[in-house]
This record gives C-alpha cells, structure tokens and sequence, in this order.
C-alpha cells in the first residue's frame, strides 16, 4: 500500500473514530435533558459502548494489528454467505458458472466466480462493489441489456446473501 493510502486511511478512520464519539456525546447531552433518566450514567454508557466498538473495529485487523481495509470494503451489509450459497444452489447458477463450494456448479456460459472480489469489474460494467454487486445480481439487464445472465426476480436480502457468497470465494491457483 502506499504511503499517501495509508495516510488517508488512517485520517478516514480517525474522522469515523472521532464523529463516533462526537456522537456519543451528543446523545449523552440529549440524555441530560430527559427526565428520568440518569444523565451521567447514560452519557457514560453512550461513550464506553461507541469506544468499545470502534476498539473492537480496528483491532479486527490482520495479525500485525493494521486493519484490512480491503477486506473490510467487501464486507456485504446484512448479507449471511451461508444462506447465500443456498440460494446460489437453488437458482442454478451452477449451470452458468463455475462457483466453489456449491454443488455441481460447473457451468461454463458465464465466467469462474472464483476470486470475484479481487476483479476490478462486476461483468465489465460496474466498479465491483458491494452495492453493485448486489444491484447486478437483482437486475443485470438493467446494467447490461444485452446480458446473457437472467433476471432470477431476486429480493434486495437474497441479492446481498449472495453478494456476501461471492466475495468469500478465493481465486484458483
């Protein structure tokens, strides 16, 4: 990584860290005014709970402790993989791609899923990011008219279970 990404991750983390407690400290005045509530004890929980998940966020790093923030950018918001390798299983895509871990998923009209989250586009179209990602499994046609990929009718929930699917796969060697 280079020294002006590094720099800039550590000014966005600590701009996160310090809004976070920023935050804690508005609630914990907002508290002061509410009646019959403990003000001091409310503020102070407020504050012990928002430091305690930002610690907890950046000791989640590698072993050296730095966080691993690309991983980190691929993380799918509310998306479970287990389920999303399920879903994968139950709408066929197996009969398309190439997908690890899912069973007689051998297909060969799309690409080899493998290593997903290491491309720099989703189907050539779209920066591959969670959201897109998330977009493209829901609605390819959308982004691509002209796709081969099928619109499988796809709920934003079961779109990010499998976008969360997805980017746990690693590259073949």
């Amino acid at each position: 990584m280079a020294s002006d990404d590094r720099h800039s991750s550590l000014w966005a983390v600590g701009f996160w860290l310090i809004a976070g407690l920023v935050l804690s400290a508005v609630i914990g005045v907002w508290a002061l005014g509410t009646p019959g509530r403990d003000p001091v004890g409310n503020a102070v929980l407020t504050a012990q709970t928002a430091l305690r998940d930002s610690t907890d966020f950046l000791r989640a790093g590698p072993v050296d402790g730095a966080p691993d923030w690309e991983a980190a950018s691929m993380v799918v918001q509310g998306g479970d993989a287990e389920r999303g390798a399920s879903l994968i299983e139950q709408h066929g895509c197996g009969s398309c791609h190439v997908i690890p871990g899912i069973p007689r998923a051998h297909g060969s009209v799309g690409p080899n899923l493998a290593g997903l989250r290491d491309r720099a586009y989703v189907a050539g179209v779209l920066p591959n990011r969670p959201g897109d990602l998330v977009g493209w499994l829901m609605n390819p046609t959308v982004h691509s008219p002209q796709t081969a990929m099928p619109d499988l009718g796809l709920s934003e929930p079961e779109g990010r279970d499998m976008a969360a699917y997805l980017y746990t796969l690693q590259a073949s060697r």
